[in-house]
């Protein structure tokens, strides 16, 4: 197995051994791992660009929103969200539908926890990306915020035991597949913002707003009500609350 010491040690271990249950060639089972963990991890946050955020987090406060918008730059999901104008009018929409949360779970969570956190929230982030995790928390600990993130394989890993206002769920179950739906009625929240990205990285539209909302209509676990709906950008975002 070759070193990926950037990802959750969890998920690279189930990579490789699904990958080795598919295929009876090591050579093949091993590019089938780096596939996957490609898609899953690092197609969203080189470790080039993880260097890069390290040096750039340095410069908030003192630099403020440029700053801010230069670090979130670095990484596939939040860029997508950018400028820092479009970010804020996300939230001030989710919120309008649930609620400012006093304490937010994010899931897969990249470097959004940065943006939440200069935002005055707090802040519990989730990934399989080490990098981004260890990023989070020199943030945090740097200027005092109410936020960390933890390494976590999240279809296999255990979520934490207490309660949160909002779950932040975005981008995740496309990749998760059915494992997505699982992860839902584990998580211990009374609001949870699930989102699906309406074109793909390189920018292409095929569908998929209709698709997604289509399956996730026909799958949503009945804990959840739909409380709301929108699209920012090129993202579909669904409002749930526990009944």
């Amino acid at each position: 197995m070759e070193k990926h010491n950037y990802l959750c040690g969890a998920l690279v271990e189930r990579a490789y051994a699904e990958a080795g249950r598919r295929y009876a060639k090591p050579k093949e089972a091993g590019r089938a791992a780096r596939r996957e963990l490609h898609r899953v991890a690092g197609a969203f946050f080189s470790r080039e660009e993880a260097k890069r955020a390290e040096k750039l987090l340095a410069s908030w406060p003192k630099d403020g929103d440029e700053a801010l918008a230069r670090i979130l730059s670095l990484h596939a999901s939040t860029r997508e969200r950018l400028p820092l104008a479009e970010t804020d009018a996300l939230y001030e929409q989710l919120f309008a539908i649930c609620g400012r949360p006093a304490r937010v779970l994010d899931l897969a969570c990249g470097l959004n926890p940065v943006y939440l956190a200069a935002r005055g929230m707090s802040v519990l982030g989730m990934d399989a990306h080490l990098g981004a995790v260890a990023l989070v928390n020199g943030f945090a600990q740097r200027n005092g915020l109410d936020t960390r993130a933890v390494g976590a394989d999240l279809r296999t890993d255990a979520l934490p035991q207490e309660r949160f206002d909002l779950a932040l769920v975005f981008k995740l179950l496309p990749l998760l597949g059915a494992d997505g739906y699982a992860l839902l009625e584990r998580i211990p929240a009374a609001h949870v913002a699930v989102s699906f990205p309406t074109r793909t990285l390189s920018g292409r539209s095929v569908g998929m707003e209709r698709q997604y909302s289509q399956s996730f209509e026909a799958n949503c676990p009945r804990r959840y009500a739909i409380e709301g709906r929108f699209v920012a950008r090129n993202e579909l975002i669904y409002v749930l609350k526990e009944r």
